[in-house]
């Protein structure tokens, strides 16, 4: 019996020199510790957990969908949105237009009948010599417009070094013309630009090539689809358009309104045994109409450039999204163009308002700073007109995403604003770095 009591003690002694069998269970867990063990396994039993998209942010162009495959969140049907802001375009362009009939009557009443009883006759010509001018100016930027798109195409990351350069030599040569004429804070402000620009390379030469690649895929999607080429010529000439017909409209509502809306007050002074008699006019109606003409052309103007941009969006999410698969377009520029006049046409109009209020607002301070006598009221009023340019620069670099987003996603302005905030927060450094040099 006392031989069976000292067992337990023996298989102690026993376990002690001989290691278990290799079939029997590791008794202190070896094999479920080392994590090798633990995440090779589902590396080749689950090989489709690798290409599963990841759900946290990061990199849009690592996370592009695959061929063939629709993203999620592309809106091929959106509602219309911010309904209130096309009407409110409409209704003042309405407006517009109801004036300019009777101003452009006034105009052709003026330039056409000879000034009678001494009055004066409108100095506002257009003779053959401008408008041959014109012409030519506008065929020789349109010409080296596309030579310089080409180039690009063919050689894009040449020309963004080039394109550097000369940026860099334009800002030294501007300095040497402003201290040739004698403006030497001018020129000290371009060297100093100039100083910069050429720093700048240093620091952001390792982005050029992903700028090299986005270059070439923007040049790729213009020569399939050179519809986007065509959106940017046809604004251009609406722009022309619609900004003569703006300056037959002002000259001729100035006619209209200048001599028969005048309040005039004559004010009489004894000074020195003599009479002076001065008489100031104030035109209001003349003033508000004025105020209105500006900020329709300053509206109208951005309407027209955004349909274009927000058109130009949609091609490319287009591509981005549907090339290769039965849903994309047959026409995407047609199809993104009435997109853009549609339902996101509210949302044009609701970012166009903003700039155009801001612009306004400098055309107002800069005619006050022009007329008044008061030295420190203009002072005040240079200062806060530099300070809306920073504003008006801001919010234009945002809209410039925002439209994206209304391009792509359909969304109304206000939640595109919102997103494009929580974006450029994101990657905001990196978006205006790659702007400056794909642009």
């Amino acid at each position: 019996m006392s031989g069976y009591g000292q067992q337990p003690q023996h298989g102690q002694q026993h376990q002690q020199y001989y290691p278990p069998p290799s079939g029997a269970p590791p008794q202190q867990g070896y094999y479920a510790q080392p994590p090798p063990q633990q995440y090779a396994s589902p590396l080749y039993a689950q090989p489709s957990s690798i290409y599963a998209p990841p759900q946290y942010a990061t990199d849009p162009l690592l996370n592009a969908p695959r061929p063939g495959k629709v993203a999620e969140n592309y809106n091929p049907r959106p509602k219309y949105n911010d309904v209130w802001a096309t009407i409110l375009f409409f209704v003042h362009l309405a407006g517009f237009v109801a004036l300019s009939y009777f101003s452009i009557k006034t105009f052709i009443l003026h330039n056409t009948t000879p000034a009678a009883n001494g009055g004066v006759q409108s100095q506002f010509t257009l003779d053959g010599k401008a408008i041959a001018l014109l012409a030519v100016c506008v065929v020789i930027g349109f010409a080296l417009s596309i030579i310089y798109l080409l180039i690009m195409q063919r050689w894009p990351r040449a020309m963004i070094m080039i394109s550097w350069i000369f940026s860099i030599v334009l800002y030294f040569v501007a300095a040497a013309f402003y201290a040739y004429l004698g403006s030497y804070i001018a020129a000290i402000i371009f060297v100093i630009f100039g100083i910069f620009y050429a720093l700048a390379w240093f620091w952001w030469k390792s982005r050029i090539p992903f700028a090299v690649i986005m270059l070439e895929t923007v040049t790729s999607v213009t020569r399939k689809y050179p519809g986007t080429v065509m959106v940017g010529i046809v604004g251009l000439i609406v722009q022309v358009a619609y900004s003569i017909w703006w300056v037959i409209t002002v000259v001729g509502a100035f006619q209209l309104f200048d001599s028969n809306s005048a309040s005039c007050r004559t004010t009489t002074q004894q000074t020195g045994g003599s009479t002076i008699t001065t008489t100031q006019c104030t035109n209001y109606p003349l003033y508000g109409i004025m105020l209105f003409l500006i900020f329709s052309f300053y509206w109208t103007s951005q309407v027209i450039k955004t349909v274009g941009h927000v058109t130009v969006s949609g091609v490319f999410a287009s591509f981005y999204f549907l090339d290769g698969t039965p849903a994309a377009p047959t026409s995407p520029t047609f199809s993104a163009l009435g997109r853009a006049l549609t339902t996101s046409f509210g949302s044009i109009c609701f970012g166009s308002l903003i700039i155009a209020l801001l612009q306004t607002l400098k055309a107002v301070l800069r005619n006050f700073a022009n007329d008044s006598s008061n030295g420190f009221a203009a002072f005040l009023a240079i200062c806060a007109v530099c300070f809306l340019n920073c504003i008006e620069g801001l919010v234009e670099y945002f809209n410039h995403y925002a439209y994206t987003e209304v391009a792509i996603y359909g969304k109304p302005f206000c939640a595109a604003a919102k997103d494009t905030w929580n974006l450029i927060k994101d990657r905001g450094i990196e978006a205006i770095i790659n702007d400056n040099l794909v642009g």
